[in-house]
This record gives structure tokens, C-alpha cells and sequence, in this order.
């Protein structure tokens, strides 16, 4: 192994490569959805593995920098132990393979990183490997080994850990202003879009959401590598600089930090003025559609989302059973268009669809909703929550004409009085009620925080019933509801036997 990483010191590498894999690593777990209660440990969509990968490196960077600059120091060092093949040979071999396996290091140590996040996210979503959006994670770690190891080699102590940790951390956080946002929020959207600067810079957030059938520009991905090329080569001129023009005082310092960071700003400049866009949409596509058993319901996504296709489709089995079957007939349903996959690429069109994709959306008539899963847009801010879902919901299966105007009074109402208030007190908790059984294994739950501004016994007991007690209350007595034939007597007796 000494071998293999000379003239880079083992040990210093070995504890650089674990501190450059524990960030993206750790980002790994925080993105699988730990502490949110809908999420099963592995719900990482194949769109939202490809966006964590283009920006999972920004530590990494930090510390490629500094290893880099550390590894210079030490090559330049007396007291170095791999001293010897820096007396002699050609000076693009003594800089240049030195800058080569610390590059490769630190892009095998980014890659090391992720692979937990890829390897269960293919797991069980079944998609294929995020070649390309690992490979642009991949570039900028390489790219900062080289300049942290160029600014070693110019200042030759171990003061070059200071810029070599500035730098690197104003390039991220420059990205965050440079970068954000760049989605369309109207209700069109493009097939290619992302700012060309991002092939030039650290992508901290481009602000695009993990859109189902998003893809990384393979030709943003092959500007990056070239943008790498460009830093290997000028850190190793910048290295031969170094050595042949030091003499004493500072003068001779000019040519090789003019080489190192005017070469490549320019070039980057360049790919930023002219550069490719970072992101490509799908084409249009035939969904892949799932209808709920007992109410005229169904879901559809993008063939690449079988993570939310598999999600919304067990929360709508949930939701479907809060209806009993004869309470939803003659209703023309609802279609879930999940992510802004859906959202079309010109104002002419109505769906981002093929016409076989239009035909079968047709056929399953009823209203179509398009639900937020990534971005929120004109076309899925209404419906960025399954709350928001759920309601929708509510309102199309539950006709409760009779309790609008308690409705709209919810609020206000200090006592639940007759079996309108009460069938809008309970239609007023009903979406969140859903949204969290659906969130929840069977089981219950804890009772609602409390709806409306009503109090009294009737109140208590729909407040504190468990959302299984709730849910069964409300299958019991959906029709009664929707009369506004329930009265607070009728709660009494009903719930008040559970407690």
C-alpha cells in the first residue's frame, strides 16, 4: 500500500479518505428519512439519490483541499518520509503523479461515501445506477485535492491549511447565492434546465426538488471533467513553478498563484458564460397507474417513481377505508398525478404525456389533482401535503350540503348544538385524522390536538378518541354525517362506550 500511495504518506491518507467519506456517509442516513413518520427507512427515490449525489461532496471538498495541502508539506518536508523521489526525475513526474493519486483518492473516497445511499436505494426501488450524477459528485473533490496540494507546495508549512480550507468553503457557500433557486414555478415547464454555472462550481442546492424522471446532462457531467483536467494541469504547473522560479523574497510567487487560480477561473468563467444546462426532464411518458379497491381512486406516477407510486398507494388504501363501499357509488373520483414529471413543456399541452399516456389517463375519468412529491409549483402547491390530498378527498366523497354554513363557522361555534355543527366538527378533522392513519401503522395513534373552538362532552370525546376509535366512529356513521343527522346525544352514546 506504501507503495501504491507513494510518495503521499499511508496514514495521513487513510485518516483524510475515512474524514472525506464520513459526510456524504452521514448525509446518506439523514436523507432515508430519519424522524419523519411517513418515511420507511428506505424511501430515497431514484430522482432524489441522483440530487443528493451532485452536492454530498461539499465537505469532502473541504478536506480534499486540505489533505491536498497537507500532503505537500509533508512531500516538501526534511523530515519526510518519502522524501526520495522528490530529489530527482522530471519535475511533471516528481508534481504530476503525486497530484494524480491524491485526486483519485479523494474521488474514491466520495464515492466510498455514497455507496451505502446507492446500494439501498437500488435495492428497493429497482433503479438503475446514478452513473452520471455520481460522477459530477466525484469531479470536485478531485479538483480540490489538486489546488489544496498546489498551495501547499507554493507556501511550503502547514499555514497553506488555512487558505486551503478558506478557499473550498467560499466556493460551497458562494454556490448556495449563485445557484438557488433555479426551478420554474409556473405551470410549464422546461425539458432542460439548471444554470450552467453549476458545471463550474460545487452544486450546493440548485433548488430543483427530485423530480421523477429527472436526469443529469451527460454533457454538464463531461464539462466538469474537463474543468478537473484543467486544475490537475495547472496545479502541477503552478508545482514546477514553484520549484524552478524560488529564490529569495516574494516576487517569484506571482507566476504560479497567477497560473493556479487565474486559469482556471477563466475557465470556468467560460462554462458558466456558455455552459451546457445541468439537468434533463423526462420525455413525455406513459404513466404507470394504480387503482384503489372500493372507491374510484387512483394514483399515477412517472415509471422511474415506484417509491411514490408504492407510498401514495398504500396511503389511499388507507384513506379508502375510512368510506364504506356504498357511500362513494355515483361519484366520479379522483386521479393522484404524482410529481412535476406531469407538468407539461409548452403552454399547448395539458399533460407531459404520449398520446397512449393521455388515452389511458382519459379512460380512468374523474378529476385529476397534481400532488407535490419534489418541487412545489403553480400545478402542485395546492396539494404539497397529504393533508392537503385528503381534503380534497373529503370534499368529493362526502356530500354534507347540510353542515356549509357550520363549516364555514367551524371556529366560532363555542358548543356543539345541533347535527349540523356536529357533522361539521367532524368533517373539520376528518383530512388530518386520515392524513395521520395513513402516516401510521395500525394501531391508533394519540387524539386529535383538538379542531374548532367548541367545547362540552360530545367535543371531549371526538378530541380524545384515538384515530382508530375515530376512524370506526366515522365508517359507523358516515351517512348520518353527511345528513347532518348526528347529534352531540348521538356522540355521546356512540364514543362514550370506548371510554
Amino acid at each position: 500500500m506504501a507503495r501504491l500511495l507513494n510518495p503521499l504518506s499511508p496514514l495521513s491518507s487513510l485518516v483524510f479518505f475515512l474524514s472525506m467519506m464520513a459526510y456524504p456517509a452521514a448525509l446518506s442516513v439523514r436523507n432515508y428519512g430519519v424522524g419523519r413518520s411517513d418515511a420507511s427507512p428506505w424511501v430515497l427515490t431514484d430522482a432524489a439519490l441522483q440530487l443528493d449525489l451532485t452536492w454530498m461532496h461539499l465537505m469532502t471538498d473541504v478536506i480534499a483541499c486540505m489533505f491536498g495541502a497537507w500532503s505537500a508539506w509533508k512531500a516538501c518536508s526534511p523530515r519526510s518520509m518519502v522524501a526520495p523521489p522528490w530529489i530527482g526525475g522530471p519535475s511533471v513526474r516528481r508534481y504530476g503523479v503525486p497530484v494524480l493519486k491524491g485526486a483519485a483518492l479523494s474521488s474514491l473516497a466520495y464515492a466510498a461515501g455514497c455507496l451505502p445511499a446507492i446500494v439501498q436505494t437500488l435495492r428497493f426501488t429497482g433503479g438503475s445506477v446514478p452513473v452520471g450524477a455520481l460522477l459530477m459528485g466525484m469531479a470536485v473533490p478531485a479538483a480540490m485535492f489538486a489546488l489544496g496540494y498546489a498551495l501547499g507546495a507554493i507556501m511550503g508549512s502547514r499555514w497553506s491549511l488555512v487558505p486551503a480550507t478558506l478557499l473550498p468553503a467560499a466556493l460551497c457557500w458562494g454556490s448556495v447565492f449563485l445557484l438557488m433557486p433555479r426551478t420554474p414555478k409556473g405551470d410549464v415547464f422546461p425539458r432542460a434546465w439548471g444554470s450552467p454555472l453549476a458545471a463550474a462550481m460545487p452544486v450546493m442546492d440548485t433548488g430543483i426538488g427530485a423530480e421523477p424522471g429527472l436526469s443529469i446532462n451527460p454533457l454538464a457531467v463531461t464539462v466538469r471533467w474537463v474543468l478537473v483536467a484543467v486544475v490537475l494541469t495547472t496545479s502541477t504547473a503552478a508545482c514546477i513553478l514553484t520549484a524552478h522560479r524560488w529564490r529569495p523574497g516574494l516576487s517569484w510567487i506571482v507566476a504560479p498563484l497567477a497560473v493556479l487560480l487565474l486559469v482556471p477561473t477563466a475557465a470556468g468563467g467560460l462554462v458558466a458564460m456558455s455552459g451546457p444546462a445541468e439537468w434533463h426532464r423526462s420525455a413525455p411518458f406513459t404513466p404507470v397507474c394504480k387503482s384503489i379497491d372500493g372507491v374510484p381512486l387512483s394514483v399515477c406516477a412517472h415509471p422511474d417513481d415506484g417509491a411514490q407510486l408504492r407510498r401514495y398507494t398504500r396511503y389511499m388504501h388507507s384513506v379508502a377505508s375510512w368510506f364504506p363501499k356504498d357511500s362513494v357509488e355515483g361519484s366520479s373520483g379522483l386521479v393522484l398525478l404524482l410529481g412535476n414529471a406531469f407538468t407539461p413543456t409548452t403552454h399547448g399541452q395539458a399533460w407531459n404525456l404520449t398520446d397512449q399516456g393521455l388515452t389511458e389517463l382519459q379512460h380512468l375519468g374523474g378529476k385529476k389533482i397534481q400532488v407535490m412529491t419534489d418541487t412545489v409549483t403553480e400545478r402542485t402547491g395546492r396539494y404539497s401535503d397529504l393533508a392537503d390530498v385528503t381534503e380534497a378527498i373529503v370534499k368529493e366523497f362526502v356530500h354534507a350540503d347540510c353542515a356549509a354554513t357550520a363549516l364555514e363557522n367551524v371556529y366560532k361555534q363555542r358548543t356543539l348544538d345541533d347535527g349540523a355543527s356536529v357533522s361539521a366538527f367532524v368533517l373539520e378533522q376528518l383530512p388530518q385524522r386520515m392524513r395521520e392513519t395513513a402516516y401510521e401503522s395500525p394501531g391508533g395513534g394519540n387524539g386529535s390536538s383538538g379542531m374548532g373552538s367548541a367545547r362540552g362532552p360530545a367535543v371531549d370525546l371526538l378530541n380524545e378518541a384515538t384515530n382508530d376509535e375515530f376512524h370506526a366512529y366515522v365508517r359507523r356513521n358516515l351517512s348520518e354525517i353527511e345528513r347532518c343527522a348526528v347529534t352531540p346525544s348521538n356522540v355521546i352514546n356512540d364514543l362514550g362506550k370506548s371510554h
